[in-house]
Parts: C-alpha cells; structure tokens; sequence
C-alpha cells in the first residue's frame, strides 16, 4: 500500500472568496490495483507533504492487524481513528478520508456491493428520495460579458449554477448576480460567498439579492465569527429571505445542533466530515434538525466526486462537480447527461475506474 500525491491544474483560475487557485492537489492511496483519493484545500492549512510522509513512513506500514495482507482489517474506520492520539493528532483530514475511501473500496469490491449500498444499509430506505440535478460553479469572474456567455452556455445543460460571490467588491457581487440571472432566467441560482462579506454586509447584500430569487445563499459570514454572529445575521433578514445555508461553519454533525436555528441548510462534504461514514452522520443530523443539504466537493477528479456522489439520493441538492474544473482527469466514474443528470457508474466499491 502506497500514498502519492497528484497535481489537479485546472481550465481556468478559479477565484472564490479565499483566493484563486491554478491547481490543486490530491492524496492518492493505492493498493492492488485499487485508488481512493482526498483532496487538500489551500485555506485549510494542511501540509501535502507532511502527510505524504507521515502515511508512508509510519501509517502504511504499520502492522496493525496481525498481517499487512489483510488491509480491509487495517483501513477499518475504528483503526484508523485509533492512530491519532499516537499521532498527536498530526494525521490530516485527506489521510483519513483517502484511508476510509481506500477501506469501502476494497471491502466493496469484495463483496460486490458499491458506496451506495453502504449508504442506503445506514440511511435506510425512508430518507431515500429522487438524485437532484446536477450542479455547475462558476468562479469570480474577472469579465463579465465573457462571464456572462459562459453562463448561457451552461445553463443549456445544467438548470442548477452555483455563482461563487465575496470577491471583495459588493458591486460586483451584485452585477455577477444580475448578469447571470439576465443570461440564464430559468436557472435556479445557488450564491456561494465562502464567508466574503462583513456582519455589516451580509443582511443588506441578501435584501438585495432576494430580487434575483436565489434558490439559496451559502456561507454569507466568515466561519470565524461564532454563534452569536449567526443569531445575529438571523434577526436581521428581511421578511422571507431566501434560505441560508452553512458550509464551513458547519465541518461536522457536532457543528450541526447549535447552528440549526440560524440555518435553513448545511453543505456537507466528504473532506470535512474526514469519512464517508461521518458524512452520513452528518446527514442523519441535518435531517433530525430538519434542515435542507447541499452535497458538496472540492477540486478532485472524477475518483473522489464519485465517492462523494453516492449520497445524492439522500440530499436535497448536489455540488459535485470538482472535475470538470480540470485538464487532468485521469479517472471516469459519474457524468452528466445532456440535461445535467446525474449517471452513476454500476461498479462496486468507488465505482470509478482509471481512464
């Protein structure tokens, strides 16, 4: 077994609030022919290098089993978890979630049953619903007539556009609004802003986005400000403002019950929950707390949306869409049909295979 790392390079730089990336790395974790893959996100300050090295000289060739042969018992979730305080708790979230991923992967494909057969095993058939439709984001834009082409261009495919906001300049933000809405009237818009406005701005930038009806509004306010900001930004909403949802505030299920009056919604993520398995308890509490979710990703290829995708019968809308934003995708797992469908791969384990 054996970690490495790959460098996404993207289409065209892609600026959200945090900044803007060209490229992006992965962790990969092979085995016998088998990959699962985790992404690192530059803001959240984890170091590809360091876990690259702490995987291979100390995690991989542990023996923690009774023998290395049998790595479906070493990459048990309980395991893994158990190597953290040895670790003093230097193992990165993408070391976990590529270990867990790299552990369904090979017990499904033992057993012939995909990620999605483990979902619907923990979710149970009640909380069961119908795939949302695909999802498509679109960066910052630097221009916005050729932001504005882009849009009608993909609204041809995808009825749902996520249009990243917080670029510092609230003009922009609301003309990258109205220019969308004016190219794509059909579209149902998700406004992302990744934490990009002030307390000050938040309420008075989403008075005056409701006129464009966004289907929700992401992360408005910095996950930095606590609780009270959140109750705060609440009692100051306009009358039937659009639904407000949280992403980075909200990086597990814990995060969830003190949130939950504030927030109409979560985004969960398979790289914040650490697991996949931590991301169905996070589902299970969104929906206790009766709250809408977003199923989101991060910049990945093919290989790790699709591990992410097979939670999509469970939510209410899907984010998923990472590597479409690159050149060098080296894996095929989920599509998108002509009308921005959803098609899931009928593999086990992951699903996805290399290209």
């Amino acid at each position: 077994m054996q970690a490495s790392l790959k460098t996404l390079h993207l289409r065209d730089p892609f600026r959200i609030a945090h900044g803007t990336s060209s490229t992006r790395q992965v962790l990969r974790i092979t085995h016998e022919g088998h990959t699962s893959e985790a992404p690192f996100v530059p803001y959240h300050g984890e170091d590809p290098q360091q876990t690259l090295a702490l995987l291979n000289d100390v995690i991989l060739p542990a023996d923690l089993s009774g023998t290395t042969a049998l790595a479906v018992n070493f990459l048990r979730h309980d395991l893994v978890q158990a190597l953290m305080p040895r670790m003093a708790c230097s193992l990165s979230r993408p070391a976990i979630l590529a270990l867990n991923l790299m552990y369904h992967e090979l017990l499904g494909c033992s057993t012939g049953e995909s990620l999605r057969q483990h979902a619907l095993a923990k979710l149970g058939p009640s909380m069961l619903g119908t795939t949302p439709p695909g999802c498509h984001s679109i960066g910052i834009p630097a221009d916005l007539d050729v932001f504005e082409d882009k849009i009608r261009q993909l609204s041809t495919q995808f009825s749902v556009l996520k249009l990243k906001l917080g670029s510092g300049d609230l003009g922009l933000d609301l003309a990258t609004v109205s220019v969308a809405r004016h190219a794509a009237p059909d579209a149902r818009l998700i406004l992302d802003v990744n934490g990009g406005w002030d307390l000050v701005e938040a309420p008075l930038m989403i008075e005056k986005l409701a006129h464009y009806e966004p289907a929700l509004i992401e992360q408005p306010i910095h996950h930095r400000h606590g609780i009270e900001a959140w109750e705060d930004l609440r009692s100051r909403l306009p009358g039937n403002p659009p639904p407000i949802f949280a992403d980075e505030s909200v990086q597990t299920a814990s995060d969830v019950p003190a949130l939950a009056p504030y927030i109409d919604g979560v985004n969960v993520k398979l790289l914040k929950c650490s697991s996949f398995d931590a991301a169905i308890t996070m589902i299970e509490t969104a929906r206790t707390h009766n709250l809408q979710i977003l199923l989101g990703c991060m910049i990945e290829t093919s290989l790790g949306i699709t591990a992410a995708a097979h939670l999509a019968p469970w939510v209410d809308w899907i984010d998923l869409d990472g590597h479409l934003h690159i050149t060098n995708d080296d894996f095929t797992g989920i599509e998108y049909d002509a009308h921005g469908r959803l098609l899931m791969p009928d593999r086990p384990g992951i699903g996805a295979i290399p290209r």
